[in-house]
């Protein structure tokens, strides 16, 4: 081969070359002149065309996030300023791709992954005038939603901390109900007691007076009978009689005295207090 040959082939090889880079930016911009009137469809389609042909034909891919995101594919757009911001060595496609990252976050409602993106620009270009003003907008509405936050929580404290209290005063309300429903039971229930007790105390001095009664009518039946016509005392108690008559009464008073004791001496109540 010659060294005539060679040159030529090298000729044909870098026409080619810039024919197929003059291929890929004509079509960048078609796309670009579809996305000024509007028509964002077709000039995802021609950016896509480019980058199809040159991968690293960033300002397509730019472009395309661009078109995206018009179209509200909002994750696909994302993606596209990622691929841009994280490859790029230009810095200013870089900045303006994280510029336009931030603005898809903020559309996605991610205040705090937009501000990150903004602060990653202006270390870039920190004189980019609508990056500072973006910054400033999401950090201020990052500080209002987090007083908002802030005030609901609050809020929400604060309520459950008066149910708490209305909780703790409808138990206590209802203990003291219990308490003073438990008090009348007790009284009643003494009253009764002590209304049997006075009942079996009259019935028992009742029986005794009776009986006390017995023996003096007949004592004096005894005197009458004596003053009348004189008789030997024939009624007279043996000793042995007498003892047990005696003991008979004792143990009948024990019994009364036992039951008065019984009813006079309570065990007092305790409550116990819910521990809160």
């Amino acid at each position: 081969m010659t060294l005539k040959n060679s040159l030529f082939i090298l000729f044909i090889l870098g026409f080619s070359f810039i024919s197929l880079a003059q291929s890929e930016r004509k079509i960048t911009r078609k796309g670009n002149s579809q996305y000024e009137t509007g028509n964002f469809v077709d000039a995802e389609i021609n950016y896509k065309k480019a980058i199809e042909k040159n991968a690293e034909l960033l300002e397509a891919e730019f472009n395309l996030g661009d078109a995206l995101m018009k179209q509200e594919r909002f994750d696909e757009a994302l993606e596209a300023f990622e691929k841009v911001s994280s490859t790029t060595e230009n810095l200013t496609l870089k900045a303006n791709a994280l510029h336009n990252k931030g603005n898809v976050l903020l559309s996605q409602q991610d205040l705090e992954g937009a501000l990150e993106s903004y602060e990653d620009a202006l270390r870039i270009n920190p004189k980019d005038n609508e990056t500072r003003y973006n910054y400033a907008y999401v950090k201020k509405q990052l500080e209002q939603q987090q007083e908002q936050e802030q005030e609901k929580d609050e809020n929400k404290e604060d309520q459950e901390q008066k149910e708490d209290n209305k909780d703790k005063g409808d138990q206590k309300n209802e203990d003291s109900e219990n308490q003073d429903q438990e008090n009348s039971e007790e009284k009643d229930q003494d009253k009764k007691e002590n209304q049997k007790d006075e009942g079996e105390n009259q019935e028992d001095e009742s029986k005794q007076d009776q009986k006390d009664k017995g023996q003096t009518d007949g004592e004096d039946s005894d005197e009458k009978k004596k003053g009348e016509k004189p008789q030997p005392k024939e009624n007279k108690l043996s000793p042995e009689e007498a003892k047990r008559l005696l003991e008979a009464l004792k143990q009948e008073e024990d019994k009364v005295q036992e039951k008065m004791k019984k009813h006079k001496i309570k065990g007092a109540k305790v409550k116990i207090e819910k521990d809160w």
